[in-house]
């Protein structure tokens, strides 16, 4: 075995089983490789880029109902989207349970900086079965849809609580989140994944998962921007495990991707701006949910589209 890979098997295994969430609250800051959530040190930083994000599509944030799914341990992305102008702000949190310390030391530093922001119209909910349908007019989540794993239900409740004509932006991270080998997960079989190197909650989606996905729940998308690492994707593509390695390696290698959603009939998203990612973005087709390679050098045909992935 390689030593990477006997590396990166050692360490998961670790995780998997010996470091619990309360271990990794406690100790992350000081273990390698491992990043402690954004969400409870610099809030304001993922509202700050959603309201960037937004603004290269043209959305503004102030008289908007936003709702932000999987907020984490407090509520201090939603405190600053207030703070931005927004109407109310509903932050949605299944998993993680409510830190009111922490949230109050994120809502505190709002309101010095913020006085007269009605912060009271931020609210939290568990489940987003209570609220009623066509509740928000946008929805945002940071670092969320690459841990959920029933993405389908997911985007049919997304699809019912968005206003006709409302947009989504989520933010993805589809490295392995042992940084280190950003896609060394796609090297197991999904027995071995589960059973002994997953740490909960990666289902190892890839962009034309959650693309295709979206567009089948009636969705046009499109990748506002994207990061791939070629170089670090090309060390381990000869080891690639036989449910990824037949599919689209320029879609593998994507990185990062900021999906930006809008939820209308029928209808494609107008080309935006150049991304910053490259001049070829991968984009989804709002009808059939799936992203077909370019055509082959060589034949000039076009290969089959890539199908659902694996989880």
């Amino acid at each position: 075995m390689p030593f990477d890979s006997l590396e990166y098997t050692t360490l998961r295994v670790l995780r998997r089983f010996f470091f619990t969430e309360k271990r990794l609250a406690a100790w992350g800051s000081r273990l390698p490789y491992y990043r402690v959530n954004q969400g409870v040190v610099d809030p304001v930083a993922i509202a700050d880029a959603y309201a960037a994000d937004l603004g290269r599509a043209g959305v503004a944030i102030p008289g908007k109902r936003i709702i932000e799914i999987g907020c984490g341990s407090a509520n201090g992305a939603g405190y600053a989207l207030m703070a931005r102008g927004a109407a109310s702000v509903i932050c949605h949190e299944p998993y993680a349970r409510h830190d009111v310390g922490l949230d109050a030391k994120h809502l505190e530093a709002m309101v010095l900086a913020h006085p007269g922001v009605p912060f009271s119209k931020v609210r939290r909910v568990a489940t987003l079965a209570e609220l009623p349908d066509a509740a928000a007019d946008i929805i945002v989540s940071n670092s969320v849809l690459e841990h959920v794993a029933d993405t389908r239900a997911l985007f049919a409740e997304l699809a019912r609580l968005l206003v006709p004509g409302g947009v989504m932006l989520h933010r993805v991270d589809y490295r392995d989140h042992f940084f280190k080998y950003p896609f060394h997960f796609l090297l197991y079989p999904r027995w071995v994944w589960n059973w002994f190197l997953n740490p909960g909650d990666l289902p190892r989606w890839r962009y034309d998962d959650h693309a295709g996905g979206l567009a089948l729940a009636g969705f046009d998308v499109s990748a506002l921007s994207f990061e791939r690492d070629a170089q670090a994707f090309a060390a381990v593509a000869d080891r690639l495990h036989a449910d990824f390695k037949h599919r689209d390696p320029d879609i593998m290698n994507i990185t990062k991707a900021t999906l930006f959603c809008l939820r209308r009939p029928g209808g494609a998203l107008p080309l935006l701006d150049l991304p910053t990612g490259g001049p070829q973005a991968p984009r989804t087709p709002p009808a059939g949910g799936a992203i077909c390679a370019a055509p082959d050098a060589d034949t000039g045909k076009q290969t089959p589209p890539t199908g659902r992935g694996n989880s």
